[in-house]
């Protein structure tokens, strides 16, 4: 791995390991020490994570990790609903049955061992398995440039999810969410598998928002 690419992933772990905040600055040589490493790699890397709209690169000031604001949160969403409508849409077309059954096998058995236990560890698991049915609508499109767009605006709604964790409250009705497009896939209604899509996704931007009273 070269070592510009090492830094720009090490960057990624501290951020999201919430050891920089956003609208947070520093100086290029306190993020290479953040980091662990020189600052040669870490000028390199910086250029990608600018691209990218994870940092600004102010003259005078230093470097500011992007802030998350109600601009920056829509932006991010709104790209989100529109990369995985288009997706889901053609998971619906080339998901086979046995696919289809395996992700509600998933998602039901967490929701019954969350019922029963309520065992913290299950909100990680869950989130996890959120992530990988998103990811999977993506994946079934077989394309890389969409992928990688995916991937980077990904990072931001990482970013933003950072400020509002899985609680037992919000995790079993997100469940229910997943639950419903999932049975609009089997069904093979696309229109249907959209429209629950964007209902979750409508939920978790408004819950990103700060905004928690329940859509009609």
């Amino acid at each position: 791995m070269l070592l510009r690419d090492d830094a720009y992933h090490r960057f990624k772990e501290r951020l999201f390991a919430g050891a920089l905040q956003p609208g947070q600055f520093v100086s290029q040589r306190e993020l290479a020490d953040l980091v662990g490493v020189s600052e040669g790699p870490m000028r390199e890397a910086l250029k990608r994570l600018e691209a990218e709209a994870l940092v600004r690169l102010i003259p005078q000031r230093g470097i500011q990790i992007t802030d998350i604001n109600v601009a920056f949160i829509r932006d991010a969403f709104g790209l989100r609903v529109a990369l995985e409508t288009a997706a889901v849409r053609n998971f619906v077309r080339v998901a086979s049955d046995a696919e289809v059954d395996a992700l509600d096998q998933c998602f039901q058995a967490l929701k019954q061992q969350i019922e029963q236990t309520r065992d913290p560890s299950l909100l990680d698991q869950a989130l996890e398995a959120d992530i990988k049915l998103h990811y999977r609508f993506i994946d079934s499109m077989d394309n890389k440039l969409l992928a990688e767009v995916y991937r980077v605006n990904d990072d931001k709604v990482r970013l933003i999810r950072q400020n509002r964790r899985f609680t037992f409250d919000r995790v079993l009705p997100a469940i229910d969410e997943h639950a419903a497009i999932i049975r609009q896939i089997r069904g093979r209604n696309t229109a249907g598998a959209v429209a629950a899509l964007e209902r979750h996704l409508d939920i978790s931007l408004r819950r990103s928002l700060g905004i928690e009273d329940p859509l009609p």
